[in-house]
C-alpha cells in the first residue's frame, strides 16, 4: 500500500507578530503571546496531496480550505512532503487598554485557495470526542482507533463517511447518558447498550468497549454503511456485516463461517422470509445470495439502489437476475440440508468433541462452534462453548502429566 508522510509541515502561529501598535507619538509596541493549537493533517494517497485541520484547544476542528502537493524527497522513497503553508486560523486575545492611547490593528494572514471542487469539505474527516475531559490519554486511544478504521476502510474497502461525527465516552455506563442528554437535549431512560451505540452523528461508548477495536470498528462501519435508517433494515446489516468481518479478518466472510453456521443452525430458515432473522441469519442470507447468483460487486449495486429509495423487489432482481422470491425459495431449501450435516457431525459434549475436535486457539478463548456441540449452553452468547478446553497456554499444557508416575519410574 501507498504510504505518504510529511516531513516538513510547519504552521508558525504569531499572534504577537500579527498585530501592530500606533499611538499618537508613531511610536510602535509588540505584543508578543501564544496560543495551543492542535494540528491534523489528512494525506490522500491517490491523489499524493494533504488536507490540514487545526483547532484551538476547546475549540471545534476546522479543516482549512486548500490542500498541499505532496512530492518525493530525492533519495528516500519512504517520504514525500509539502512546501510551508500559512494558516489563517480565528484567535481571540483580550487586551486591557488606556482610552486615547493605543490601539490594535489585528493584520490577516494569507489564506491560501483552490479551485472549486478541491476543498475538503465533505470528506470523511475523523471525529470530536466528548466526554472524561480529565484522561486525555483516553480520548486520543479512541480517537486514533477511530482513524485506524477510517483509514483502512477508505484504503482498502473504499468506505468512508460525510462530515464529521462526535464520539461520546464516559467513566461510567450512566455517564453516556449525561452525553446523550448533551448532545439531544433529552435522556433515554435506558442506554440502548452498555456497549456501543449510535444516533445521527453521535457514536456512543461505554467503558467495557470503548477499548474495544471491534467495537470501534463495528459502529463506524455501521455508520459510514448507514446500516441504521436503510428502509430495508436487513441489507445495511448485511452489507456492514460484510465489510466489518473483511476489516477484521482480512478476508472476505462466506456463509460457511461459524457464526454465519449457527445461525442456520439454531434458527429456521423461513424466519428471514417473515422478518424475524437475527442480525448472523441475514448476513447468512446476502453471502448465500452473493455466493450463488453474483459478486459482492453486484451486492454494492443493490444496496446502493435501495439506499437511494429503490423498491427491494425490483433492486435485488436487477443486479443478480433473479428475484428476492427464488433467493427465499433456494436458501430455504439450502439452509435445512446445512443444518442436517451438521447434526451429523455434532458432538454431546464437550470431553467428547475435544478427543475430535480442534478448539480454537487460546488466544482466540478456546472452545468450540456450540452447533458442532448443541446440548452445551453458550453462557456469554459469543456463538462458542466449552471454552475451558483449548483454553491453556502452551507452556502450562507441557507441564501436565498424564496418570500417576511411581517412585521407580520417576527415578529412570
Amino acid at each position: 500500500m501507498k504510504r505518504g508522510v510529511i516531513a516538513a509541515l510547519v504552521g508558525i502561529i504569531a499572534i504577537g507578530g500579527a498585530f501592530s501598535a500606533f499611538a499618537t507619538d508613531r511610536t510602535v509596541e509588540r505584543v508578543e503571546t501564544a496560543v495551543e493549537l492542535e494540528v491534523e493533517v489528512w494525506v490522500d494517497v491517490g491523489l499524493s496531496s494533504a488536507f490540514v485541520s487545526t483547532r484551538q484547544e476547546g475549540e471545534e476542528w476546522v479543516t482549512h480550505d486548500f490542500v498541499i502537493p505532496l512530492e518525493r524527497i530525492p533519495g528516500v522513497t519512504s517520504l514525500v512532503a509539502g512546501g510551508p503553508v500559512s494558516l489563517s486560523v480565528p484567535v481571540t486575545v483580550e487586551v486591557e487598554l488606556e482610552a486615547g492611547e493605543v490601539v490594535f490593528t489585528p493584520v490577516p494572514a494569507a489564506t491560501p485557495r483552490v479551485p472549486p471542487g478541491e476543498a475538503p469539505s465533505g470528506r470523511g474527516s475523523c471525529c470530536t470526542v466528548r466526554g472524561m475531559w480529565d484522561n486525555r490519554a483516553a480520548q486520543r486511544a479512541i480517537s486514533t482507533e477511530l482513524r485506524k478504521v477510517i483509514s483502512y476502510a477508505g484504503t482498502n474497502l473504499g468506505l468512508t463517511h460525510e462530515g464529521r461525527i462526535t464520539v461520546n465516552i464516559a467513566h461510567q455506563a450512566s455517564g453516556l447518558l449525561v452525553r446523550y442528554r448533551d448532545a439531544f437535549g433529552e435522556a433515554p431512560e435506558s442506554l440502548p447498550s452498555e456497549c456501543s451505540f449510535q444516533r445521527g452523528t453521535h457514536l456512543f461508548f461505554g467503558p467495557s468497549c470503548r477499548g474495544d477495536e471491534a467495537a470501534v470498528a463495528r459502529e463506524w462501519i455501521d455508520y459510514a454503511v448507514q446500516a441504521h435508517y436503510l428502509s430495508a433494515r436487513w441489507v445495511g446489516v448485511a452489507t456492514s456485516e460484510y465489510y466489518w468481518a473483511l476489516y477484521q479478518t482480512g478476508e472476505p466472510p462466506t456463509v460457511r463461517d461459524d457464526r454465519y453456521r449457527s445461525a442456520i443452525f439454531h434458527q429456521p430458515a423461513t424466519d428471514f422470509r417473515e422478518g424475524r432473522a437475527h442480525e448472523d441469519m441475514m448476513a447468512a442470507v446476502a453471502l448465500f445470495a452473493i455466493e450463488s447468483y453474483g459478486t459482492f460487486e453486484d451486492w454494492l449495486a443493490f444496496y446502493e439502489e435501495v439506499r437511494e429509495g429503490g423498491e427491494v423487489h425490483t433492486a435485488f432482481e436487477g443486479a443478480f437476475g433473479v428475484s428476492l422470491l427464488q433467493l427465499y425459495q433456494d436458501f430455504e431449501a439450502w439452509a435445512p440440508r446445512q443444518r442436517a450435516n451438521m447434526l451429523a457431525l455434532a458432538y454431546g459434549s464437550c470431553r467428547e468433541a475435544a478427543r475430535y475436535l480442534p478448539a480454537r486457539s487460546f488466544q482466540e478463548g478456546g472452545g468450540f462452534p456450540d452447533y458442532r456441540v448443541p446440548l452445551e449452553f453458550d453462557a456469554d452468547g459469543d456463538g462458542y462453548v466449552c471454552e475451558g478446553y483449548g483454553g491453556f497456554e502452551a507452556e502450562e499444557l507441557s507441564c501436565l502429566v498424564v496418570g500417576e508416575v511411581t517412585a521407580e519410574e520417576g527415578s529412570e
